[in-house]
């Protein structure tokens, strides 16, 4: 895998997100097997993310992925974080399932940190990176962000109705070009991997309404559109002043 990121680190990107699909596909069959949702998935996604940390942090990618330890200076503008927490706590407006048990719910927080940090790290990760090297800063951003949303189509097989595919899809479009600018701004993903990890918990522990979903997708384009905005001044600024957060970081070795 090493020499297949150093001669094409798109497709090292492609490889581990296909493992990733395929390992949530075989989870969500065996936990229905088992009697369990998301039991068995929750098992293999754990053991992914255990074994992706060490392969990053082996080959000393850590910061180049933003996996690097978090600086006093990556907190000095803590309102650049405050949209997100606003789209991750929109979904409680919902109310909580009344379905939901104590095995149900720490299942559904361990499947989430798991999913916060492989789809960041592979998406915001390994693949802006892999295109960036590549080609430009706003390709990336795009495509990344594009690829993200429309890999959220596995859902279908997750029981998801087209009405909620769509919406599933175009949140993820919307989230994924912010998280890659805040990527860009910020050199880091630990911030991405927090809100995700709560955006994917509000979205599992509240019921599902079609209705409400939609007028959220319109709340959280129009809030990721004002970000976006404010994330690309940031760029602008930063590069005005010779600066570029994820050229900090030391080159691949």
């Amino acid at each position: 895998m090493k020499r297949l990121h150093e001669t094409s680190p798109i497709w090292h990107a492609i490889v581990w997100i296909a493992v990733y699909v395929v390992l949530a596909g075989v989870g969500d069959w065996l936990s229905a097997l088992a009697g369990v949702p998301n039991l068995v998935t929750t098992l293999l996604f754990v053991a992914l993310s255990v074994g992706l940390f060490p392969y990053v942090k082996r080959n000393g990618w850590t910061g180049y992925y933003g996996l690097r330890r978090l600086r006093g200076t990556d907190f000095k503008g803590t309102l650049l974080y405050l949209p997100l927490l606003l789209i991750a706590l929109m979904q409680y407006a919902k109310g909580l399932r009344n379905d939901l048990d104590v095995t149900t719910v720490v299942l559904i927080i361990a499947l989430m940190a798991c999913v916060g940090f492989l789809e960041e790290l592979l998406f915001r990760g390994f693949l802006f990176r892999g295109i960036l090297k590549r080609g430009t800063l706003v390709r990336a951003v795009l495509v990344s962000g594009v690829t993200f949303g429309i890999g959220h189509a596995v859902n279908l097989a997750r029981g998801f109705t087209a009405v909620e595919q769509v919406i599933q899809i175009g949140f993820g479009i919307v989230l994924g070009i912010v998280l890659a600018l805040l990527f860009a701004v910020t050199g880091t993903i630990w911030p991405l991997i927090i809100f995700h990890f709560l955006l994917n918990i509000s979205g599992n522990l509240t019921p599902t309404d079609s209705g409400a979903e939609a007028v959220m997708l319109g709340a959280t384009t129009i809030i990721c559109i004002g970000y976006g905005v404010y994330l690309m001044g940031a760029l602008r600024r930063q590069r005005a002043g010779g600066l570029n957060a994820l050229q900090q970081e030391p080159a691949i070795r």
